[in-house]
């Protein structure tokens, strides 16, 4: 047996925020290309294969992650152990969870998954240094000797020399002057978070200086679940988002007595930005690194990436550049370490001008939500109220819809997310939770179609579409408001749907009581959208994995090639039958949107497929005086309703805002100006007019309160701040 057994832990934590647009929340850091071809975490786990040594035995990695970064951990790590984390708590409570799984008798290693060696013979060799130290209970770290006053990196002070030495003090990043004199003493190294310890050592310290850190992932790993379609172990949410967010170092190193530090010079980066980005690579005769299909011409010095579009440069000196399929970032390479506020304010930018999207905030939550906060609950009954009047007064005496109640529980915890009278938001929303919990349960599970004002059964048929919406409310009111009784409920309905309303074919879902020879679109694009939801809030695998067969149901079934459209119904085998096919232009907008998140999600490129829907519903599916949208045509063009109800507009917006390249600049904010101008118009202060006939005459007697749903999804994000 070799001298030293070694676990080695990869820590695949960091959005890497100054490399944007190359790296973000969803595709983060460790996942970057190196020069070599492979990504930062794959090279972080390869490197401990260098060199042959025999003094040290190193066990198979084991990498601790983000369970929404599953099944990337597991395409770039096929043959690693996975324990995922459904919420980020920094690096100590991931410490405690590799200590907690570590072999008795094995020294833990930690790995950061985002950093560059060029000489890991070297890191090997410091693993060897500090193995007898960490084997006699001392908690290595591994100092990088500095070659510049870098001031972006913590130092650790060293003084006495020798390979293991003991840790006098950890520093803050220091100004530059400090940092002379830091590389001028010889006494500091740059902490590069890379640790090497005996487990029951640090368990040891994390009990004497941050209990909490490890009751919370002691719980949270008891509670672990196994996802078998990747392979990994999901710790407890409830009991790990209860671990304080902090850091290993000052949760443990700086208190600790028993730190020691090995030196290494092993040609180390953090990759921390594109200056760093652009050094790993051999620069051409110019002094330039290009990767990806770029074009230059008198430049020099600069470093140009390309994941998308083609780039030209010509005549500049020393610059970042770097294009994804959705943003471009353009930098000095000098100034390239500062660029997190540029960052941040590009992430934000609204997609229309300061005017329109004040015009959005201001209508919304000055008009909109305080209307349906005074009228959206029946006071006396319960329930909320289907419609509105005209001008604004409840109608609470209509018989209620299930799909209204989950839609106004979305629409109030989006309004609190997106900053308007939280508990306000939260009492309507809490309202609906208690409504759906109580008089809208079906008896034999799941929830009913339609209720009186009294809340008895009018309906007790159960249907997809109804529990796609109390997924999404479910979701939601977990995201807004910490909720458990809210995601409880979400989870309860997508099990209920997975195991009660799936085709025998396994190929997608059906309504078995309310139409069980169709097999239509629309409930599954909403219960993609729900199980979207469900993933961002919770880190459900299952609600990703119900997602999946949706999107798979969309690309296999219900687009139609030869049109670019959505068919609607399908037969009970899945087959079209004779066409030409009933679609809704609104619908092809909304699968464009839904699609692209689930893109966005996953890397499954669906890009061709939206535009084409958005192109069917803009050539075929408008009237072309109005610009509006018909409220359903065939796949050939045919209008088959000509008139044009609210929620398809809105649809189109989200879609144009997602998909600018798809129509002419600008042509978002002249929907929205129509949109104010009619729609928005032609109701009581905060309400709508639902429809108009294909000439343009308003048609709708009332308000429907299911359409505040649509409200929040198109014109909410434009008044989020």
């Amino acid at each position: 047996m070799s001298a030293h057994t070694i676990m080695p832990f990869i820590l695949c934590g960091g959005a890497g925020s100054r490399l944007w647009p190359l790296s973000d929340a969803l595709r983060p850091k460790p996942f970057l290309s190196l020069p070599s071809g492979r990504t930062m975490l794959a090279e972080t786990a390869l490197r401990l294969e260098a060199g042959g040594r025999t003094d040290m035995g190193f066990l198979p990695v084991t990498a601790i992650g983000s369970e929404r970064h599953g099944a990337l951990l597991r395409t770039h790590l096929p043959d690693a152990a996975l324990i995922l984390e459904p919420v980020a708590r920094d690096s100590a409570p991931a410490v405690a969870l590799a200590a907690l799984s570590a072999l008795p008798h094995a020294l833990v290693l930690i790995l950061p998954a985002d950093h560059h060696i060029a000489r890991p013979e070297r890191f090997l060799e410091a693993i060897a240094s500090g193995a007898k130290a960490a084997a006699d209970g001392r908690i290595v770290v591994f100092g990088i000797t500095p070659d510049h006053p870098a001031t972006g990196y913590g130092y650790i002070r060293a003084c006495e020399a020798g390979a293991v030495r003991k840790v006098e003090a950890f520093v803050e990043k220091p100004d530059l002057a400090t940092a002379r004199d830091y590389l001028a003493s010889g006494e500091y190294f740059w902490n590069a978070g890379i640790f090497l310890f005996r487990a029951d050592v640090m368990l040891g310290e994390l009990e004497r200086e941050a209990p909490s850190v490890l009751s919370a992932a002691r719980e949270a790993l008891a509670g672990a679940k196994t996802d078998t379609v990747i392979g990994a172990r999901i710790v407890a949410r409830s009991a790990f988002a209860a671990a304080p967010a902090i850091s290993i170092d000052y949760a443990v190193m700086e208190k600790t007595p028993l730190a020691s530090l090995v030196p290494v010079d092993m040609g180390w980066s953090d990759v921390g930005d594109y200056a760093a980005l652009k050094a790993l690579s051999e620069p051409d005769a110019n002094g330039n690194t290009v990767d990806g299909p770029a074009v230059l011409h008198g430049v020099t010095g600069s470093y140009v990436r390309s994941e998308g579009p083609v780039i030209a440069v010509k005549g500049v000196d020393g610059l970042a550049i770097a294009a994804t399929r959705e943003a471009v970032i353009v930098t000095r390479l000098d100034e390239a370490a500062g660029i997190k506020p540029l960052v941040s304010a590009a992430q934000s930018v609204s997609p229309l001008s300061p005017a329109a999207a004040d015009w959005a905030r201001r209508w919304l939550f000055d008009d909109c939500l305080p209307l349906w906060a005074r009228t959206a609950w029946d006071a006396d009954r319960g329930g909320f109220v289907e419609t509105l009047s005209l001008d604004g007064t409840s109608q609470p005496e209509r018989e209620r819809r299930m799909r209204v109640i989950p839609r106004q529980i979305f629409a109030f915890s989006q309004a609190a997310l997106l900053g308007w009278n939280k508990g306000e938001a939260r009492h309507i929303a809490m309202l609906g939770l208690e409504y759906l919990d109580g008089p809208a349960r079906a008896s034999a599970g799941g929830w009913v179609h339609r209720l009186d004002r009294s809340g008895n059964a009018l309906d007790p048929r159960r249907g997809l579409y109804d529990h796609a919406f109390v997924i999404l409310a479910g979701a939601a009111a977990f995201q807004a408001f910490g909720e458990a009784r809210a995601l409880e409920l979400a989870l309860e309905a997508l099990d209920f749907v997975t195991s009660r309303m799936a085709d025998r074919s396994g190929e997608g879902f059906y309504d078995p009581e309310m139409a069980p020879d169709v097999r239509a679109a629309n409930p599954h694009m909403h219960l993609l959208e729900a199980c979207l939801a469900l993933e961002a809030a919770s880190g459900s695998a299952d609600a990703l994995d119900c997602a999946r067969l949706c999107v798979e149901r969309f690309e296999d079934s219900f687009f139609h090639p030869a049109s670019g459209a959505v068919v609607e119904d399908l037969h009970a085998d899945w087959s079209r039958g004779s066409g030409p096919w009933r679609t809704e232009p609104g619908h092809c907008h909304e699968w464009a949107w839904l699609l692209a998140e689930y893109e966005a999600r996953t890397g499954h490129d669906l890009i061709s497929w939206r535009r084409r829907m958005i192109g069917f519903a803009d050539s075929k599916g408008r009237d072309r005086q109005s610009g509006f949208a018909h409220n359903s045509v065939d796949t050939q063009g045919t209008v088959l309703d000509g008139n044009r109800r609210l929620w398809p507009q809105l649809e189109m917006l989200r879609a144009r805002l997602r998909h600018p390249e798809t129509a002419a600049p600008g042509e978002a904010e002249r929907l929205q100006a129509r949109l104010r101008t009619t729609y928005l118009a032609d109701a009581c202060k905060g309400g709508w007019m639902d429809a108009y006939d294909r000439d343009g005459a308003p048609l709708a007697k009332d308000i429907p309160a299911s359409m505040l749903y649509h409200i929040m999804t198109a014109i909410g994000p434009l008044a989020a701040r």
